[in-house]
């Protein structure tokens, strides 16, 4: 049952952005930013700041990351948890963090762009090719708890 509540969670660690890129343009133009955790796997359109586009492949690769680092931090916690309190209250953060995670992958489900093209939901985006085309780059600063 933990390898199915371990990448649920990552899910939701990757799409909150907990520990997060933040990819911004600079240049003339006006470029969508992108977001990585540490792989680029979301940009968020320039028509609207209501819609975004995924990338599977970075959304595959950040989960499978973050599940490694959740399931060490697992099996570290339950080596420590001796006492039944201590097991109960892990049990309830677990709870916790799967409800914020079904919350999330809901918000973030209704704000996905829609199509599998290029530019849109896509399995990769080359950022650098992209702003080299447009005469700039993209500089990534770390951010935290930010959508």
């Amino acid at each position: 049952m933990r390898f199915v509540i371990i990448p649920y969670i990552a899910l939701g660690l990757v799409l909150s952005v907990v520990l997060g890129i933040e990819y911004s343009f600079i240049g003339e133009e006006m470029m969508p930013t992108y977001w990585g955790s540490p792989f680029v796997y979301k940009q968020e359109s320039l028509v609207s700041s209501l819609e975004r586009y995924y990338s599977i492949s970075g959304l595959v690769l950040n989960v499978t990351l973050w599940s490694v680092f959740l399931f060490f931090i697992d099996k570290g916690i339950r080596r420590i948890s001796q006492t039944k309190k201590s097991k109960v209250v892990y049990k309830v953060v677990i709870a916790l963090f799967i409800i914020i995670t079904t919350i999330n992958v809901l918000f973030d489900y209704s704000l996905m762009g829609n199509g599998f093209e290029e530019d849109l939901n896509y399995w990769y985006w080359d950022i650098d090719k992209v702003a080299e085309e447009w005469g700039g780059k993209y500089v990534g600063e770390i951010t935290t708890l930010k959508k």
